[in-house]
């Protein structure tokens, strides 16, 4: 009777090993959850602090600290890598775990209910929300590296990126809806339920048969997470370490910290211009950013390959950092002759579309020069950093806004991503002789 019962639950929701379809929804779904947190806090929250009438340096220093957890990914990969409840797989637990605490720190946010006046508490909250989906991310980009096969490699990293990008776009609108009309508790307890009732998916599919789907379930630990879970910490951070000593990927590493310079004035400065500066709503900001997000997705998705074909990736990578420094210099220039947001919306549409694909490039280079003794901790480190000096960048721009104003403020975009062009080029990044023998080999068709 027991085995019968279980049989057709097995049939209905195949493991994730077993089935490409199975596997393409998860990650989907996973993705799409893991743009949630991140459209809620740099569209949908900031808009709304700019218009309760929260300071640039406010609304800095919280996207700042709430995005802080996105850096701390090289720790969140190296606890997985190191430790699991095997008789569920080697990402799974993690995974539940980490949605289901993004659920309860919704709860929370929302019987807590804090005002404009608590941003540092609702800062707070925000940082656990984006710590919940950076464990979501590592873990499922693990369980990704582990169970989905070469063939599948193409179209499942093209289906993380837009399933992101449309959670991003996504949360954003609706939080701008949510709260222009209500509050933050009631927004926050929409998001809860949204969050529980999509992330129930995971609960009912291994991902390998025989697995346990609970804790309490039966099942055992399948034969390759018993050889794949690390049980020792020195091997793995001593090659790490080996893997970016070279004066070349240090160098390569501060590039791509000064490259988030345009995200930090996306994030933290662009809510305050447009609801402060060129009186939009923040309900109008959020659908505008989430329309900006979904468009950008479609064209890096479609103009990533042609322009490296084209170019090769040193010469596309070179472009893209002069093309951000020029437009944010012209955003500089004629800030103080705008008349209306014609301006602004064409600098934004050029400086996010550049941004998105210069990022992606520069990731593509960070995957060639990946030790593959250490590739998922060494590339969790390149994503790391720079996720790092987005945060810090984001936290001060509020300081330089006022003090110099956005016309300032643009300024120093251009000179930092001309300052990251410079280093880009001093660490060889596109050059067959900066990398490794070691490294990867490229699988990308970019």
């Amino acid at each position: 009777m027991t085995q019968a019962a279980k049989l057709p639950v097995q049939l209905a929701f195949p493991s994730l090993s077993e089935s490409k379809m199975a596997r393409l929804i998860v990650v989907a779904i996973l993705y799409f959850l893991q743009g949630v947190p991140v459209g809620l806090t740099t569209v949908g929250i900031s808009a709304w602090l700019a218009a309760k009438g929260a300071t640039p340096v406010e609304v800095g220093v919280f996207i700042g600290t709430a995005m802080l957890p996105w850096s701390l990914k090289l720790v969140n990969g190296l606890l997985m890598d190191r430790f699991t409840f095997k008789p569920m797989g080697r990402r799974r637990v993690w995974i539940i775990t980490a949605q289901v605490m993004m659920t309860i720190v919704l709860l929370a946010m929302a019987i807590d209910a804090p005002t404009v006046d608590q941003i540092g508490l609702l800062a707070g909250y925000c940082f656990a929300l984006n710590l919940c989906a950076t464990f979501n991310d590592v873990a499922v980009d693990g369980m990704v590296v582990d169970i989905v096969p070469d063939d599948e490699r193409t179209i499942v990293n093209g289906l993380m990126f837009a399933s992101q990008s449309v959670g991003i776009a996504g949360a954003s609108f609706m939080a701008g809806q949510l709260l222009v009309s209500g509050d933050i508790a009631s927004t926050a307890l929409s998001f809860a339920i949204f969050v529980a009732v999509v992330s129930s998916v995971v609960i009912i599919v291994r991902e390998r048969p025989g697995e346990r789907l609970l804790p309490w379930s039966n099942g055992n630990a399948s034969r390759e997470c018993e050889e794949r879970q690390h049980s020792a910490w020195f091997p793995i951070i001593t090659g790490l370490f080996r893997s970016i000593a070279s004066p070349l990927t240090l160098l390569f590493l501060l590039s791509m910290s000064l490259a988030q310079v345009s995200w930090s004035f996306i994030d933290a400065v662009s809510p305050t211009l447009t609801i402060q500066q060129l009186d939009w709503g923040s309900d109008q900001f959020s659908s505008f950013s989430a329309i900006v997000s979904l468009v950008a997705a479609l064209a890096v998705g479609v103009l990533s390959p042609l322009i490296v074909r084209t170019t090769g990736l040193r010469k596309a990578i070179i472009v893209l950092f002069l093309v951000l420094g020029v437009n944010a210099a012209i955003g500089g220039a004629t800030f103080d002759s705008w008349e209306g947001d014609r301006i602004f919306i064409a600098v934004f549409l050029i400086q996010y579309v550049t941004a998105l694909l210069l990022m992606i490039l520069l990731i593509v280079w960070a995957m060639r020069i990946c030790s593959p003794a250490v590739a998922a901790s060494q590339f969790a480190l390149f994503m790391a950093v720079p996720n790092l000096a987005r945060a810090m960048m984001s936290g001060n721009s509020g300081w330089l806004v006022e003090s110099g104003g956005y016309s300032a403020t643009y300024y120093a975009v251009a000179a930092i991503t001309l300052a990251g062009l410079a280093l880009c080029l001093l660490a060889k990044v596109g050059k067959s002789d900066a990398v490794p023998k070691t490294a990867l080999p490229i699988k990308s068709s970019i």
